[in-house]
């Protein structure tokens, strides 16, 4: 399989995905309540990522499964890993969002959201909260195609997800000046909608009956499972835990610091884009490698997605450098409240952590790889060594000094994700990754 033939629909999906968080940004800063209104969505938008990851590695664990299947060409074991996929995922999503909506108040009171932005913020995810299910039953239908090889239908869902989220914000937020909360509404109904497509398309072209015995969970399925994707999960989540506790330290510099990194951090969604899409396809395109016994072929497509990505990386980097007061400054009005404090500390903010983008393709396209493989355990290791002995840490450290400044955290997560890279290129030279792969169904 062509890696880059398969990588742009993962694009092109993951692009369409960046838009729609991006666009609630994008019309909040602009018909909302100015640095109040963004920092809600900033704040809401780290518990999102944190749920979306802890279902994302489930789901890619489902897709290694799969494109193993595949890779073998065994039918059985191929519907049973479906099905199985498909009801626990449902049974995950009940369960998560009971304990959201539980622990909802306590994480905002934890993260020290600003006051003149807890209102919105509340609002927002605990909307967004209540569409987890819509999210995870997105992701594992997506999860499944890209298994089979097909990573063009799951491009198709989120561009569902992503025209009504639009239309939805245009409708809510632009037009009846519901704020972050309108924004929340959008996102969950477009996923909604994108879910309910999902499922009729792969009733017409997936081979898969949908009757209660076959979606029976298979024990032996559900344990493989758990075994690659649960490390995803918890690295993916421990990793957003890690934002979390940065943008709660980013709070207590004041609203518009918060407002700044949250521009940001939706700009890095397509900054990061290329690096994302690759690692995704390449977890696919190994594990059918290794499902095949090639995995020669597979170490191939691992360099030639960290090359191709790269450039993308570095093209970021120096946009970031050359013009950030202009780019930060599209996501908010500036007459509204505290724009120039915001559009300050957002480009004062991605001069340093832009670094990043130049060290992100070596970490997920090498996750994607070791996922593959079967070895998502030590994936999970080196980000959460990594996260929480470098990031949060200096994070904190940057945050404390004498007269800190939003620059010197942004410094937090390239110096992380250098001591990934690291630790991946001494995993990877070590051979230890083709010597246990995934285990036989």
């Amino acid at each position: 399989m062509n890696l880059w033939a398969f990588s742009v629909p993962f694009l092109l999906a993951y692009l369409l995905q960046a838009l729609y968080s991006t666009v609630d940004m994008f019309i909040v800063g602009r018909f909302g309540n100015g640095s109040i209104s963004v920092a809600a969505v900033t704040n809401g938008g780290c518990i999102m990522m944190f749920i979306l990851n802890i279902t994302a590695g489930l789901t890619t664990g489902a897709t290694v499964l799969i494109g193993k299947c595949v890779g073998a060409n065994d039918q059985e074991k191929l519907n049973k890993s479906i099905g199985t996929a498909l009801s626990l995922f449902m049974i995950c999503a009940g369960c998560l969002t009971i304990f959201l909506l539980a622990v909802l108040p306590f994480v905002l009171k934890i993260m020290h959201v600003p006051e003149n932005a807890l209102q919105e913020t509340a609002a927002y995810a605990g909307i967004c909260v209540t569409g987890v299910f819509f999210i995870t039953g997105y992701n594992a239908f997506a999860a499944i195609f890209r298994g089979l090889g097909n990573s063009t239908a799951p491009m198709i869902f989120v561009a569902i997800a992503c025209v009504f989220n639009v239309i939805g914000d245009l409708i809510l937020v632009a037009g009846l000046k519901t704020g972050a909360a309108g924004a929340a509404i959008a996102t969950v109904a477009g996923q909604g909608l994108s879910m309910l497509f999902a499922f009729f398309f792969m009733r017409k072209n997936v081979d898969f009956s949908f009757t209660l015995k076959n979606l029976k969970p298979d024990k032996a399925i559900v344990k493989e499972l758990f075994r690659i994707g649960l490390p995803i999960s918890v690295t993916g989540s421990l990793i957003d835990l890690s934002f979390m506790f940065i943008t709660a330290i980013i709070n207590t510099m004041g609203t518009a610091a918060t407002a700044g990194v949250g521009i940001v951090g939706r700009i890095n969604s397509f900054a990061m884009l290329p690096a994302i899409s690759a690692m995704g396809a390449i977890s696919a395109i190994t594990a059918q490698n290794m499902g095949a016994g090639k995995p020669v072929r597979a170490l191939y497509t691992l360099k030639l997605g960290i090359a191709g990505t790269m450039i993308f990386g570095i093209s970021a980097m120096i946009a970031f450098l050359g013009f950030p007061e202009k780019i930060v400054g599209l996501f908010i009005d500036k007459n509204a409240f505290g724009a120039q404090e915001t559009i300050e500390a957002g480009a004062s903010y991605a001069k340093s952590f832009c670094l990043e983008y130049i060290l992100v393709p070596v970490v997920f396209c090498t996750n994607g790889f070791f996922n593959g493989c079967g070895r998502s355990f030590f994936s999970m290791l080196n980000n959460v060594l990594c996260t929480f002995a470098f990031r949060v840490p200096m994070a904190w450290y940057f945050s404390t000094m004498a007269g800190a400044s939003i620059f010197a955290v942004g410094f937090a997560s390239p110096l992380a994700s250098f001591a990934s890279n690291i630790l991946a290129v001494i995993y990877l030279s070590s051979g230890r990754w083709r010597k246990k792969g995934i285990k036989w169904l």
